[in-house]
């Protein structure tokens, strides 16, 4: 996570900094701000060199809004080309529901220049223009980080004696090849407050807790259930980016001192069941936050980095968030058995024992009055010793 997000952050002109992309929107209207509406997110901006607006999208049905007219599709393509960059994050209205705009798009593009990279919106999932545009965004802009972050990673598991695998952690709690993580880097941004409350919650041998991290000035308080954290969609991460990825829900306290915390504990609505630092300014928070007595939180000590333990213990995920037009229960039964599925096939794919794969999560949820469901999948894995168990 740390590299990932030093390189967003990092001042213009910084070794190492996120490299700055094309953004494209098919929208059914353009919009009169030029140049395309842009995005309220000043880091998503700072990271888009050139933006462009392509008529076209559809509706939550996956009707088309605007057709997609073959010359502006190649007009796009061309202006893309001549903006000079090397990643594209193209967003479509309406992409969930159907992804055939974007697809053509790419296509245009990757036939006039094949190792342009391309991140498309319907990837990611969500129903939110902006929050699916902002996930793409980042997206594109890590991926040349990503690749020397998993390059350097491999050589040094290589390294190691025996056949050790090489893993990376994600926001959901889960974990990813290098393979996977190239091309969705975006997915790693969340991995370390994630890891940490997974690291925590073993330690102290609980699967269902309240768990508070503590630092130098902030408590994060956040949820494990079933030994994963609790996450959502549509959150504002910590750039202040509202995204459609999955990613722990927290509570963020501002502690200025100690005995803030003592206060805290003793006088405050904020429970937790477990508290530990997150890192070792942390301490001194930790130990006046965790107030003794028999009501008093778990207070753990571990001789380990609570993320570092967290991260070995997690295995493949995966996360589905679509949406489908339905007519009536039996159909969403079906789509939602359907996108089941897709999610058990993505952790297989990942790298899940075989058999390990469950559902952790499936929900249905209607948009609005009309006859459509955004699906929502969460899928994980369970060790060789848990499945034997």
């Amino acid at each position: 996570s740390e590299p990932l997000q030093a390189a967003l952050t990092a001042p213009e002109g910084t070794p190492g900094r996120a490299r700055r992309v094309a953004a494209v929107r098919i929208v059914p209207r353009p919009p009169a701000a030029p140049p395309g509406g842009g995005h309220p997110s000043p880091l998503v901006t700072s990271l888009v060199s050139w933006r462009g607006v392509v008529r076209g999208g559809h509706d939550l049905f996956g009707t088309e809004l605007a057709a997609l007219e073959p010359a502006a599709v190649r007009r796009g393509a061309r202006e893309v080309l001549d903006a000079g960059v090397r990643a594209v994050a193209v967003t479509a209205t309406g992409a969930p529901a159907s992804v055939g705009h974007e697809a053509a798009l790419a296509a245009e593009l990757l036939a006039r220049k094949p190792d342009l990279r391309l991140c498309l919106s319907h990837e990611s999932g969500g129903l939110g223009l902006l929050e699916r545009e902002a996930a793409t965004v980042l997206n594109a802009a890590l991926l040349e980080v990503a690749d020397r972050v998993i390059t350097a990673c491999e050589q040094a598991t290589e390294a190691l004696p025996g056949t050790p695998a090489c893993w990376f952690a994600t926001g959901d709690g889960g974990r990813v090849t290098g393979r996977r993580l190239r091309w969705t880097p975006v997915v790693g941004l969340a991995a370390r407050i994630a890891a940490a409350l997974i690291g925590a919650a073993r330690t102290a041998r609980v699967s269902d807790a309240v768990v508070a991290l503590t630092d130098a000035d902030e408590i994060t308080m956040g949820q494990v259930r079933d030994g994963l954290p609790h996450v959502e969609t549509d959150l504002t991460d910590g750039n202040g980016i509202r995204t459609c990825l999955p990613q722990p829900v927290l509570t963020r306290i501002p502690v200025h001192t100690p005995s803030a915390a003592t206060l805290l504990a003793t006088r405050s609505r904020h429970t937790s069941d477990v508290v530990a630092a997150l890192s070792p300014a942390g301490a001194a928070v930790a130990e006046a936050l965790a107030h003794p007595g028999p009501d008093g939180p778990q207070h753990i000590r571990p001789e380990a980095d609570l993320t570092a333990v967290g991260a070995a213990l997690t295995e493949p995920s995966a996360w589905v968030d679509i949406l489908v037009p339905t007519d009536g229960p039996k159909c969403l039964e079906q789509h939602q058995r359907d996108a089941e599925q897709r999610a058990l096939g993505l952790v297989a794919a990942h790298g899940a024992e075989p058999g390990s794969a469950y559902v952790v999560r499936s929900t249905a949820t209607a948009a609005g009055y009309l006859r459509v469901y955004r699906l929502q999948v969460r899928a994980a894995s369970r060790t060789s010793a848990e499945v034997a168990r």
